[in-house]
């Protein structure tokens, strides 16, 4: 075999191990966890935890599948946890009265419009998604205290429930209805000429925009989709635990982010597989979940959460540094 095949097979091999590093720190750090928390909770490999564990990080999942497609696209979008809870506290008052049908069809509409409106000032403006979207979150919470009027939301219909307390194979549906979401953003991502289109204004605006992408229409959709899954996951939500307060999801949106990065979406766009996303928001799940079966007063589980964003970020920047020195 001569130098020169030894080389180019040396080379592939660095280039397939660089192009993978996101999925191997994913993993790896999945598997540590797993190994660690079976070990010092027992409770915590049984299969009534697994199944509880699945249908609790459903919602998350949803959510990630939008905003993995809104980061890529180079922006960010805090607003989610908000709208999800002013969707399933719509649709909870409604439901009794206009019935599952009409009810589903019109909560889907609110989280396309906060994101046809966030999408809007960021475009048109010029105003960073981030900040947008932080006042959106504080409109959206504020309708959601507004339509509950601070009370619980529960009278949902038993034949809505089904939705969220069927188990499949012994797999809860929420669970089911997560993955079809995260593979259908994969799809988008992957295999149409919008989720190329994502990918090349993340990567580069400029670039996209003298290519002939209409950037901002791209970025409108990207954030009206992402609207669309926090309004999808507050009714999986709701029919999962058939009540609901104006208070719910608060802090989602930062355990998204950080779920998102973890699974190796860069924070500056244009970079990520949606397919990994799973892995990222399982790591989030997988120590709240523990976090809960070691009984560990509620105040240090934020703490846990945001170290878990910052070593997200901090993976995240080691990860472009190996990138460029390359």
């Amino acid at each position: 075999m001569s130098t020169y095949t030894l080389e180019a097979g040396r080379s592939n091999l660095q280039e397939s191990i660089r192009r993978s590093y996101g999925l191997i720190q994913s993993v790896a750090v999945l598997l540590v966890l797993v190994v660690v928390m079976s070990i010092v909770s027992p409770r915590f490999a049984s299969v009534i935890n697994i199944q509880n564990l699945m249908a609790q990080m459903s919602a998350a999942l949803i959510v990630a599948a939008g905003m993995t497609i809104v980061m890529i696209n180079g922006e960010f979008d805090i607003s989610v946890g908000a709208v999800l809870a002013l969707t399933a506290s719509i649709a909870g008052k409604l439901m009794p009265e206009i019935g599952i049908v009409a009810t589903f069809a019109l909560a889907l509409v609110v989280g396309p419009l906060f994101g046809l409106f966030a999408g809007v000032v960021v475009t048109k403006f010029g105003i960073p998604s981030f900040i947008t979207t932080l006042g959106t979150m504080m409109i959206a919470r504020s309708l959601a205290f507004v339509t509950t009027q601070g009370q619980v939301v529960s009278n949902v219909p038993e034949a809505f429930r089904i939705i969220g307390l069927g188990r499949p194979l012994g797999i809860p549906m929420p669970f089911i209805i997560a993955i079809l979401t995260i593979l259908a953003g994969y799809v988008l991502l992957n295999h149409t000429a919008f989720g190329k289109k994502v990918y090349a204004i993340g990567a580069n605006r400029n670039v996209a925009a003298l290519s002939g992408i209409d950037v901002d229409r791209i970025k409108i959709i990207c954030l009206m989709i992402c609207g669309l899954c926090a309004s999808f996951a507050g009714m999986v939500l709701l029919a999962r635990i058939g009540s609901i307060q104006a208070d719910t999801a608060r802090g989602l949106e930062f355990e998204v982010i950080a779920g998102v990065v973890i699974g190796g979406v860069s924070l500056s766009g244009g970079q990520g597989n949606i397919l990994r996303v799973i892995i990222g928001v399982v790591v989030i799940a997988l120590i709240r979940n523990f976090l809960n079966l070691a009984r560990i007063d509620i105040f240090w589980q934020d703490f846990a959460t945001g170290s878990i964003i910052l070593a997200a970020v901090l993976l995240d920047a080691l990860q472009k540094r190996i990138a460029g020195s390359r």
